[in-house]
């Protein structure tokens, strides 16, 4: 597989589009025009990887837009991409092709000095430069990869929301709450919640937490379980589901059945037909 993804045929479209003929484009490249004409034909005809930047620039296009890659990159694909041939590449670095082909193949790494100038040469940094030299070594080691972490606990998720939800005035917030838990709170006091200068837990001190979810869901139009943690909101709906199996079997209660905690056999049932009733009801 080529280093970077290419189209004959979008090459085509391009050079239409940049209002050049295949005459045009070959003398821009200064190649001969058959190349170019096979180049468009299909994608059998790819063009050497170190010819790419420059058809980029002729067609006004960024390099990885028009040629994307898909993957980091090893060596020779940074020399490419800098526009270079192994030859003339040697040749400016006033080497021998020896030591790149040995460090493209991964057979031996470039020498100090000369890693500082291939860097240079091809307008990359040295960690960029090292890392690409040990992909084309077989030492790929997996990106790390960033799981985003929700938000957890009243003043974060809150905070997300506020953050999320902009247009929604502090004073409704705060008349929102007030309403819930007969507090006096103040639009400023919100405002402390969006630039995190007071916590939650210091603006709702002394208030039912309960109530003070409620008023924050109704002012932000969401569901009050959001401000609260899922081992909370599972707590929440297995006391829920706990309350309807007890009604469900009559008053016997789950824990005498022994499941004070988890999900019974009972509230299974209990659950299967909560959704039976729930489906009916949206056809």
């Amino acid at each position: 597989m080529p280093p970077r993804q290419f189209h004959g045929p979008g090459l085509r479209t391009m050079r239409r589009g940049a209002g050049l003929t295949q005459a045009d484009l070959a003398k821009l490249l200064g190649v001969s025009k058959t190349a170019v004409v096979d180049w468009e034909k299909d994608d059998e005809y790819f063009p050497p990887p170190e010819r790419l930047p420059a058809i980029a620039k002729a067609l006004g296009e960024d390099l990885d837009v028009l040629f994307p890659r898909y993957g980091p990159p090893e060596l020779a694909d940074l020399r490419a991409d800098a526009g270079f041939t192994q030859s003339k590449a040697a040749e400016t670095l006033g080497t021998t092709r020896v030591p790149l082909s040995n460090a493209e193949r991964g057979k031996k790494p470039l020498s100090p000095d000369l890693f500082a100038r291939v860097a240079s040469l091809y307008g990359v940094t040295a960690e960029e430069l090292a890392a690409a030299q040990e992909r084309s070594r077989g030492n790929v080691a997996p990106a790390p990869v960033k799981v985003p972490v929700p938000p957890r606990g009243l003043n974060e998720k809150l905070h997300h929301l506020l953050e999320c939800r902009p247009k929604v005035a502090n004073a409704d917030v705060a008349a929102a709450v007030n309403h819930k838990t007969g507090a006096r709170l103040e639009p400023g006091d919100i405002e402390d919640l969006r630039t995190r200068t007071r916590s939650a837990e210091q603006v709702f001190a002394g208030l039912p937490i309960a109530a003070v979810r409620d008023g924050l869901a109704e002012a932000l139009g969401v569901a009050p379980f959001e401000f609260m943690d899922r081992e909370e909101v599972e707590q929440d709906v297995i006391d829920r589901l706990a309350f309807l199996t007890d009604k469900r079997e009559g008053g016997v209660s789950v824990s005498a059945r022994g499941a004070t905690r988890g999900v019974s056999p009972e509230m299974v049932a209990t659950i299967k037909e909560l959704l039976l009733r729930n489906s009916g009801r949206r056809k």
